[in-house]
């Protein structure tokens, strides 16, 4: 995982939700912050604006801080353009 941008979700989701960022460790539930998959799907859309990307209508169930961070790392890693060398 990029480190920055690692940081600056855990920001943004810290600042989104009212968590301490301390809180955020990458093994930490959703659920037990507070967090149902209501708000997360809200938060998702947020992050889609904020990235201008489309997230992928996943299955894959966003349990954990790292979860959450892993998706939205993983589209916009899908999503750059291709650097041609």
């Amino acid at each position: 995982m990029n480190e920055l941008l690692t940081e600056r979700i855990k920001s943004l989701i810290a600042e989104h939700f009212g968590i301490e960022p301390d809180q955020l460790k990458p093994e930490t539930e959703v659920a037990s912050l507070g967090i149902d998959s209501l708000a997360m799907i809200e938060f998702m859309f947020q992050m889609e604006e904020k990235f201008d990307i489309r997230m992928a209508d996943s299955r894959t169930p966003l349990v954990t801080v790292a979860d959450v961070i892993a998706e939205i790392e993983r589209t916009l890693r899908d999503q750059q353009p291709m650097q041609v060398a």
